[in-house]
């Protein structure tokens, strides 16, 4: 099943969740969160066949995080980050090409998740956090990128995202993970799961992510 998003329609759901929380965040908590992830995108999958055209990579993120507390545990964290990943392809450009030639990706863009949270309290000083909800991604740059910028003549037009891209500047992921709050910190441990389309045409894949994160609240 394929899903694809109408850029317009994205940014009216965005502003309207941010309007709908103005009310309240008065009372809630702002915070500097700073993320160290591993990208882990899915197979290439078009009906029964599938191959994996991508490898892992690195990125990281940075940002604002906001958090309403209804009561002392439950919370709704909407937060706004621009982040910047990278990751590898396994195939070959060029006749005769060996494996240096295949190009790297990299993408800059924002970042919006919306969980909804739960902390527990197991003892005085300590407590958990675990929370989970969609999250909206935007590239608004990323190319490819090669180790032999030869090659960049040999892959001619070949490029990430545009009119002829590769894939979808717009992604969503389901997040979810785990928090461990301490004084004015709380450490995370996050995974997202794609849950949108990445390419345009056949075949379709989607994008993953575990994070570790360090949010500090003001």
């Amino acid at each position: 099943m394929r899903i694809a998003f109408n850029l317009r329609r994205v940014k009216l759901s965005l502003i309207l969740v941010f309007l709908a929380t103005l009310p309240a965040m008065a009372e809630g908590l702002w915070g500097v969160k700073a993320s160290f992830d591993i990208n882990k995108p899915g197979k290439w999958k078009a009906g029964d066949y599938s191959t994996k055209l991508y490898t892992s990579g690195l990125g990281f993120s940075v940002g604002g995080v906001y958090s309403h507390y209804f009561n002392d545990n439950l919370f709704l964290e909407p937060s706004l980050s621009i982040f910047y990943d990278t990751y590898g392809c396994d195939f070959i450009i060029g006749e005769g090409a060996d494996q240096n030639y295949s190009p790297g990706i990299y993408k800059v863009g924002l970042r919006v998740p919306l969980v909804l949270g739960y902390t527990f309290d197991i003892t005085d000083d300590f407590a958990v956090s675990v929370f989970t909800g969609p999250e909206f991604n935007y590239a608004f740059a990323g190319d490819y990128r090669w180790k032999d910028k030869s090659m960049q003549d040999i892959a001619g037009d070949m490029h990430l995202f545009g009119k002829d891209g590769a894939e979808r500047r717009i992604s969503c992921a389901w997040k979810g993970g785990i928090g461990f709050p301490f004084s004015d910190w709380r450490v995370d441990f996050e995974a997202a799961v794609g849950i949108s389309d990445i390419l345009p045409h056949t075949p379709s894949c989607r994008e993953n992510r575990f994070s570790l994160s360090l949010l500090r609240y003001f």
